[in-house]
């Protein structure tokens, strides 16, 4: 064999080595083709300068995270100490409003008892008067001294007492009542006051200038700085023409 012989039966060996093989099966071919760009291939150096900046990354992503938690809780306390103070304000109020409905509910209470005392007391002192009996007749003796005598009659002390009992009685009220801070409206004699009076009644008066309070039917009351309670009254009015 030849020398020619040798590198020709060399270069047959070397040609089938390096000739393409048939891809896998199931595998593309541009997977096991080689990258275009030498650029794109990735090394050890790369792998671990990504890992690095995706591990600050991370941190700080951490950190930022960290700083929103304490700031949402200090934003939640913060929320949930004024939500106390409005609530605790609002129950406050509500406290005050049903306590001012309660004081009125009573003072209304009192102003019906002074009124019905009122009218026993009237009442009383009408009895009073008609139970008064006529003055006997005096003797010759008392005529002689200018005595006056005047019989009453048996019931007279009893009302007495109950009129005594009546005033007694309103003077205890009308205390109760300035405790409450309730004030009475003074109308008789004044000039009509349509915000706090109400006229129920008018009269020709001669002696009273028109628009005069001549008489009260009613107290009116004034309770915190508003009328609790409108007087009614009886009054003066001018002559026709």
């Amino acid at each position: 064999m030849n020398r020619d012989e040798i590198l020709r039966r060399f270069e047959g060996v070397l040609d089938a080595a390096l000739a393409d093989e048939d891809s896998p099966v199931g595998i593309p071919v541009e997977l096991l083709g080689e990258p275009a760009d030498n650029a794109a291939r990735c090394d050890s150096y790369a792998l671990w300068a990504a890992t690095t900046a995706l591990t600050q990354e991370v941190r700080l992503q951490g950190r930022a995270f960290q700083d929103l938690g304490r700031t949402l809780d200090g934003h939640t306390e913060k929320v949930a100490s004024e939500l106390k103070a409005a609530y605790a304000e609002r129950e406050k109020l509500l406290r005050a409003d049903a306590e001012r409905r309660a004081r009125k509910e009573v003072l209304g209470q009192l102003i019906d008892l002074r009124d019905r005392l009122v009218r026993g007391l009237e009442s009383a002192r009408v009895a009073l008067v008609t139970s008064k009996t006529p003055p006997r007749t005096q003797t010759f003796l008392e005529r002689l001294v200018g005595a006056e005598t005047v019989v009453t009659g048996p019931g007279t002390d009893a009302v007495g007492a109950l009129i005594r009992g009546y005033e007694l009685g309103l003077d205890r009220l009308d205390q109760s009542l300035e405790e409450f801070g309730a004030l009475e409206i003074h109308c008789e004699k004044q000039m009509f006051d349509p915000r706090r009076m109400n006229a129920i009644e008018t009269e020709v008066s001669v002696s009273a200038p028109e628009g005069t309070v001549l008489e009260v039917y009613r107290s009116g009351y004034e309770w915190e700085g508003e009328v609790f309670r409108t007087a009614q009254v009886k009054v003066a009015k001018g002559q026709a023409g």
